[in-house]
């Protein structure tokens, strides 16, 4: 059985050009993390980054790999929204002002590397990066590779890239970990904050109204849509063939709704960019959509039934908050695999039953009295009447026989 880990193995030990001296990272160095950047960092991002650079260091001072917490490679599992690029870009910085590091920035597509360098640029970190898309055939040789969206890690093409590039560290960052175990197989250490419904509730991420419909049809989607577009506003809606999304862009122009199907082999940057211009309501897709894709103007999601992973990843899209709307969307079918309220708690829930949308607040008031009163209850006192306690104090009859014998 081949080991994935392999793959991401370090090189050989540190060139003396590199060997830069600095004073090991601890608590007292986390004012110095950001230095400089245009960002007032999240606490759990200071978390994050600081047990990051941590393990690093440990590799560095430990290059036999003499200590369990030693890592030349980590991986930052975090959601959408959560500011995975600022966490990798700050974690760059540090690595290259203190070490001397040459950094490569690594994805599969060119407008995950533009917005990489944009955010790096505009809030300041001025991190020297070198943009490496994971096919390149020639790519330059640098000291760390950070890896956005590092769940397509285990892919031939990393592997490739690594064996090409050989960096000491690599550093990854994904926002769906459980898409592919085998991927975490590939990293000496997996650092994990807080999730989806904590951030929402710490007011990092948006919070959102769900939606349940019957069922999750082109024409339902698209007549659903249609009845009230000013509501759904910027939407994208997800479907699980070309045929569908079709049928869905087909069924919103018969109401007047712009729309366009993004796949593949279309027009991407032109589509994008009229939709986040406004000149298209809609945006439909299989699943093309499901990362590398930032709106956070985007006010609704139609997901259609999938697996967690896909699910929390097609929801994702939502979650990055923008003052105009407090509240985003996300409708999902009756019968779907895995509700995203297994995931976070919505501020309202509402349900369409064929005529209007009924709302399910009242429930979730019953909810709370629900929990007061088992609170008081198990607070309470409770006296049992004599015969009773005394039956559930005493040992069993069949017990009582046998220690008789």
């Amino acid at each position: 059985m081949i080991q994935h880990k392999s793959l991401l193995s370090p090189a050989p030990l540190f060139d003396d050009a590199l060997a830069v001296s600095a004073a090991p990272f601890d608590e007292s160095c986390l004012d110095d993390l950001f230095e400089g950047a245009m960002v007032d960092p999240r606490p759990y991002q200071l978390r994050i980054a600081s047990k990051a650079i941590s393990a690093f260091e440990e590799h560095r001072a430990d290059p036999f790999h003499e200590l369990s917490a030693s890592a030349a490679s980590v991986l930052v599992e975090s959601p959408t929204g959560s500011g995975k690029t600022v966490m990798g870009l700050g974690i760059a910085q540090w690595m290259q002002k203190h070490y001397g590091l040459s950094i490569g920035w690594v994805a599969m597509r060119r407008n995950l590397l533009q917005q990489a360098q944009e955010e790096n640029l505009r809030r300041g970190f001025d991190v020297k990066l070198e943009l490496i898309s994971m096919f390149d055939k020639n790519p330059p040789k640098v000291d760390m590779l950070i890896v956005d969206e590092a769940q397509h890690d285990a892919a031939s093409s990393m592997a490739n890239l690594h064996c090409s590039v050989r960096p000491q560290y690599i550093l990854g960052l994904t926002a769906t970990p459980f898409r592919s175990d085998r991927v975490k197989l590939c990293f000496d250490t997996v650092i994990k904050d807080a999730g989806i419904h904590q951030l929402i509730q710490d007011d990092y991420l948006s919070r959102f109204h769900h939606f349940t419909i019957p069922e999750y049809t082109p024409e339902a989607v698209a007549e659903h849509y249609a009845r009230s577009p000013l509501h759904w506003g910027k939407s994208i809606m997800f479907f699980h063939r070309r045929q569908q999304c079709d049928v869905a862009q087909t069924a919103l122009a018969a109401h007047g709704i712009r729309s366009e199907v993004v796949t593949a082999t279309s027009d991407r940057e032109r589509q994008l960019s009229d939709f986040v211009a406004g000149r298209v309501q809609v945006l439909i897709n299989m699943s093309i959509l499901t990362e590398g894709f930032d709106c956070p103007d985007l006010q609704t999601v139609f997901c259609r039934p999938s697996s967690r992973a896909c699910t929390i990843q097609m929801c994702g899209r939502v979650f990055r908050k923008h003052a105009a709307h407090p509240f985003k969307q996300i409708v999902q079918c009756r019968n779907t695999p895995h509700p995203i309220l297994k995931t976070a708690t919505a501020a309202e829930q509402y349900v369409w039953n064929g005529e209007m949308w009924r709302s399910l607040k009242m429930n979730r008031e019953i909810s709370k009295i629900s929990t007061r009163t088992r609170q008081l209850i198990a607070g309470a006192e409770v006296k049992l009447p004599k015969l009773v306690a005394a039956a559930r104090t005493s040992k069993p009859f069949w017990q009582q026989v046998r220690e008789s014998f």
